[in-house]
């Protein structure tokens, strides 16, 4: 058979087969729900939400935020949500994201009661989503500074008995549902599927960075070396601050660190634990104020899944 015919063949197959695909499609059966065409007068934001919020009570359980902090949100973030003829206002995109976020209630479930079809409520949801990252991330997971990173140190010190410590560091697992054709990359130590939150934390459970999405497979050190704020520590390139006495009176200067569990690796500015369990007193009292001080990142981890409860949820 001719090259040119051969080819001429095969893409009118192709052509066939996508035209089939087409067909096949099921048709939408209504532009908007009948169920969902009285959406503005009788949907959840706008029959319940705008009178609930004027509880602050109601405003939190619902949003898990306070009227300040939630003011200060919708500031920070309706310029950026504003969209030409959209049907659906900033307000109420961010009501949905933060119940979504607060509760992991299911898409169905939130686009029954806002009157609204899934994909859209999905839609808008993943859309909010990367706006709170992309104009929230410069402003409250901004590197510290050098006279930040002293700050840190100072509060470590007083609250956790631990000099020189400027920060914790952690990864959280946080449950998925297999990606198709992933192989064993999310599968994780724990036996369940998941993707890894690494970050660190100041002594006040302020979380200081954050990378998200690694995969659940690796271990918690791995994933740390592969992150930005991983690589600059390990390369000396954080505005740390000099070296500094450990107590009043030493004449020995001690670089600043941070503290990590027995998956990180052993820096000059990363501590970790000393291995086994039979251990000297004084590798024993270490391994216990070093844990004291690590634990601040745990409770972090809590905190965080505590008032947002869809961390809690399994995910695609």
């Amino acid at each position: 058979m001719d090259s040119d015919l051969f080819h001429e063949l095969l893409y009118l197959n192709i052509l066939r087969l996508q035209r089939r695909k087409v067909l096949r499609r099921r048709k939408r059966r209504w532009s908007v729900h009948p169920a969902n065409r009285d959406r503005n007068p009788n949907g959840f934001f706008w029959k319940n939400f705008l009178k609930l919020k004027e509880d602050d009570q109601k405003l939190f359980a619902l949003t898990r935020m306070n009227r300040p902090v939630y003011n200060l949100l919708l500031n920070i973030i309706s310029p950026f949500l504003k969209k030409p003829k959209q049907q659906i206002g900033v307000e109420e995109r961010v009501v949905i994201t933060l119940m979504y976020l607060a509760y992991g209630t299911p898409f169905e479930i939130i686009a029954s009661m806002h009157k609204l079809g899934k994909t859209t409520v999905r839609n808008i949801v993943l859309e909010t989503c990367e706006i709170f990252w992309l104009h929230l991330c410069p402003i409250y997971l901004s590197e510290p500074t050098t006279a930040q990173y002293k700050d840190i140190a100072a509060d470590f010190l007083k609250l956790w008995n631990i000099p020189n410590c400027v920060g914790a560091i952690d990864g959280k697992h946080i449950a998925i549902i297999r990606p198709q054709n992933s192989g064993s990359l999310f599968y994780n130590y724990k036996k369940f599927y998941s993707i890894v939150l690494m970050a660190s934390c100041d002594a006040r459970y302020t979380f200081t960075s954050a990378s998200i999405g690694s995969y659940g497979g690796q271990s918690d050190g791995g994933v740390f070396q592969q992150t930005k704020f991983g690589q600059a520590l390990l390369e000396n390139k954080l505005p740390l601050p000099p070296r500094a006495p450990l107590w009043n009176g030493s004449s020995t200067d001690f670089p600043h660190f941070f503290v990590a569990d027995a998956a990180f690796p052993l820096k000059e500015n990363l501590m970790r634990p000393y291995p086994g369990a039979q251990l000297p007193r004084n590798k024993a009292i270490f391994n216990y104020r070093l844990s004291r001080a690590r634990r601040v990142i745990e409770n972090s981890f809590g905190i965080l899944t505590a008032r947002w409860r869809v961390l809690r949820k399994i995910h695609l």
